[in-house]
Formats: C-alpha cells, sequence, structure tokens
C-alpha cells in the first residue's frame, strides 16, 4: 500500500488495510480502516500507546450529561462556545433514539483536579439547558422517570396503539419496574378501544381513532381501569400506510392523567416506522418526567 511522505504505516492483524500515522502542524493523525472490528484491534495495539505516551502526566476523566426534547443541532446552539474545539474540558456530543447524550472530557495533572473541572462544567451544562437534562450518571430515560415514580410512591399504567406495546416494554425493561408500573392495553384497532378502554364509538366515529380527543380518552380510562396515579396514551400513525392529507404518517397525539391534569400533546415524527414508534415512546417517557 501507498503511504503519505512521512506516515507509518499500522498493521492491521484482521485485514488487509493498514492504517496511516503522521505528524503534521504539531498534530498526531491516525487514520483507520472503517470496519468496527479492525479499526478496534488497530486502536488497541497501534493507536493507543502512542496516545498514552502523549498524554504522559496526564488523568482524563470523562462525565456525562444526559438530554432528551431537542436536537444535536438545537443544543450546540445553547452551549454556543462551550463546545468549541481545543477547550479543556472538551464538550462532544452523540446522538442515538433521540438521547443526546454530552460528554465532558477533562485533562488535569491530578484526578482529583480533573474530576473537578468536570463537574464544574456539568452543573453549567445542566444550568443552560435545563429540563432538556434528565440524568447526567449515563441512565437511560425509563430508569430515571421509574426512579421518580417510586420516589413519589406514584403508579403508572398506559394505553397504547401505534407503539404495540413498546412503552410498557421500555418502562418494564428495568428491574423493579413492579414497584410502580401497574399495566397496560395495547389497543390496536377500534374495537378494542371500545371494547377494552371504554372509548365511545361516536367519539372514535366524529373525530378518528388518531386525535386528541381519543388519545385523552385513552389516557383517562387506563387511569381509571388500573387505579394507576398516572397514565400514558398513544396513538398515532407510523406508516407507510394509513395516512390522509390531514393525517400524514408520522401524526402521534400522547396524553397524560392524572389526578391534578389532564393533556395531549400532537407530534409529527419523521423517518421509517421504528423511528416513529420508538420516537414515540421515548416521548411519552419525557413527558411523564417533565409533568411529574
Amino acid at each position: 500500500a501507498y503511504l503519505p511522505a512521512g506516515a507509518d504505516g499500522l498493521a492491521n492483524p484482521l485485514g488487509t488495510a493498514p492504517g496511516i500515522m503522521a505528524e503534521a502542524a504539531g498534530k498526531l493523525i491516525i487514520c483507520m480502516p472503517g470496519v468496527p472490528t479492525e479499526m478496534e484491534c488497530m486502536f488497541g495495539e497501534s493507536a493507543a500507546p502512542r496516545l498514552k505516551a502523549l498524554a504522559a502526566g496526564q488523568v482524563v476523566v470523562i462525565g456525562k450529561v444526559m438530554c432528551f426534547g431537542a436536537g444535536e443541532s438545537t443544543i450546540a446552539d445553547k452551549l454556543g462556545r462551550l463546545m468549541q474545539r481545543g477547550r479543556n474540558p472538551l464538550i462532544n456530543s452523540t446522538a442515538s433514539a433521540g438521547v443526546i447524550t454530552l460528554h465532558i472530557v477533562a485533562a488535569a495533572g491530578r484526578k482529583a483536579d480533573a474530576e473537578e473541572m468536570v463537574e464544574r462544567q456539568r452543573a453549567r451544562l445542566v444550568e443552560i439547558l435545563g429540563d432538556l437534562v434528565y440524568g447526567c450518571d449515563g441512565q437511560s430515560l425509563a430508569e430515571v422517570v421509574g426512579a421518580a415514580l417510586k420516589e413519589r410512591n406514584k403508579t403508572l399504567a398506559v394505553a397504547e396503539s401505534c407503539t404495540g406495546g413498546l412503552l410498557g416494554k421500555l418502562v418494564t425493561d428495568v428491574p423493579g419496574a413492579g414497584d410502580y408500573f401497574k399495566c397496560g392495553w395495547i389497543t390496536y384497532c377500534n374495537e378494542a378501544k371500545i371494547r377494552e378502554l371504554g372509548i365511545p364509538a361516536e367519539l372514535i366515529e366524529e373525530h378518528g381513532a388518531v386525535s386528541e380527543e381519543v388519545c385523552l380518552a385513552m389516557a383517562q380510562s387506563a387511569r381509571v381501569k388500573a387505579g394507576s396515579d398516572y397514565a400514558v396514551g398513544i396513538t398515532g400513525i407510523a406508516g407507510p400506510g394509513g395516512a390522509t392529507e390531514q393525517k400524514p404518517v408520522g401524526l402521534v397525539y400522547i396524553s397524560l392523567d392524572c389526578a391534578e391534569k389532564s393533556l395531549c400533546r400532537k407530534h409529527i415524527f419523521s423517518h421509517s416506522r421504528q423511528n416513529v414508534r420508538l420516537g414515540s415512546a421515548m416521548t411519552a417517557l419525557n413527558m411523564l418526567r417533565t409533568e411529574m
């Protein structure tokens, strides 16, 4: 393989494409193959030792801030210069299933100093982002919601349509969910909404199954039937079929009912059927978190 002038090749024990390591303008540049197994092996055997040597005498501490309710670009705009490259601590972000994880990377001569830098920056991020932040230790949104319900000695029930039980799954993926999760209904068709939840057929006929009125009725009925403190209702069009000009694919209503209030919000989710369903379930969890 050809290499740039002055560059060193990095052996690839698992493939044929070598990596490249070179210095330019006082910086170290490392290029590795895109195949994950090859990249991970090469990084561990060739790149990591060189990077550790460069960081001799420095301790690196990484902290996290977990966010939901805004995209990466919106969060980056809110943080402004705090996300500029070359800062210490450095802040970068990753996104998965609507969760934006901010990674705070601090380097210092002593671990205690690096930890202090991370905590100071974390407090600043929480101050700026407010309710967008749901956790700081890598927890899932379902774990945070579950802990809040348990701390308040409150219970939850769900009534789902387009998510097909996904919200209930996320809630019960958390160990100990039986302490606060009562039960759930998957009322995918109109007949099930009428039979299992007691939704009036006239309400569905007048407004349609995908409507604010029906969604509110789903949550209200679930709370009464389960005897829970909170209930969430979800109805929407996950696609690819079932849409109309007035009600497009990705339209989802999410409702929350409790003794103090009953509310419903309209959302439009994009991309695939899977994205619509997962986005709906995650947004429902976040709605419960912020309204508790």
